[in-house]
This record gives C-alpha cells, structure tokens and sequence, in this order.
C-alpha cells in the first residue's frame, strides 16, 4: 500500500484536524506571518484541501502578478485568470506542503530561496527560456509542482 493511499483512509475530519494542528505548531512561524497579511489583501477567499486562498487586489507592496504561499495561506492576485488560478493553486498547495515539511526553517529554506529564483527568473527570463529553463525547473519550485500534484491530484501547470 502506497503511502498516500495510506493517508486517504484516514477520515477526511482526522485529517482536517492534524493539517491545522501541524500548521498552527510546526508552521508557526509562517502562518502569523500570512494571518498578519490578511487584513491588508482583500478579496474573495475560500477553502483549498484545508488552506485559505485569498484573491487579492493589487497592492503596492507585492509585485503584480506575485503569488505566494505562507503555511497554510494561500495568496494569488487578482489580475491572474481563472485559468492561471485554478492551475498555480496546486502549485502553491505544493508550498504549503514543503511548509509542513520543513516547518518553522520554511521561511529560509524555501521562502528565501523562492524570491530569489523568481526575482532572477524574470530579470533574465529570455535567456532562461533559451536554454530552456522554465520557472519551475529549479528548487523550490520544481518540487512544490511534484508535491502540490501528489497531494491534490491535480496538474499544476
């Protein structure tokens, strides 16, 4: 028996409850940090395998066109089709995931290295592309892709 077929006979209330205690334990840190944001980026919320998604309006402090994930939070940007949503949400469901992964070290073993990749990323992306190099093929990125897909079942891209 595979392991996640393991984890999907768990009752899915069972499974609620360890998601929230674990986020609001060992991803502690992360999530008063997307709990203090929620009040500054409004915007239609709703529920994503037990994380809170936020559909934000532009501000001026996050980039446009900027998604990110904060332990169980979840924000992605107005300005993002339907589409693009449905889709980056598995991918930043991946995050959440390496959050509980990694736990409190998440925003210096993920975070950090995440802005820094999308940052260099954009700056340098025709050269990037000429080579061949996605957004997603470098860590953490990659790997939030392959774990956002396997947890929800659901392609990221």
């Amino acid at each position: 028996m595979s392991m996640k077929k393991g984890y999907q006979k768990i009752p899915r209330f069972l499974r609620a409850i360890f998601f929230h205690l674990l986020q609001w334990t060992w991803c502690l840190p992360q999530n008063l940090a997307g709990l203090l944001l929620l009040p500054f980026l409004r915007g239609k919320r709703y529920r994503y395998h037990g994380a809170l998604v936020t559909i934000f309006k532009i501000v001026r402090f996050i980039p446009e066109d900027s998604g990110f994930s904060l332990g169980s939070f979840i924000f992605m940007p107005e300005s993002w089709s339907e589409y693009n949503r449905k889709h980056l949400v598995v991918h930043e469901y991946g995050h959440t995931v390496q959050s509980m992964m990694v736990g409190p070290f998440y925003l210096l073993a993920v975070g950090l290295p995440s802005v820094i990749w999308v940052r260099r990323f954009w700056r340098k992306r025709s050269k990037y592309r000429t080579r061949g190099i996605g957004y997603t093929d470098r860590y953490p990125e990659k790997s939030a892709d392959r774990l956002g897909e396997y947890v929800t079942g659901e392609k990221p891209y």
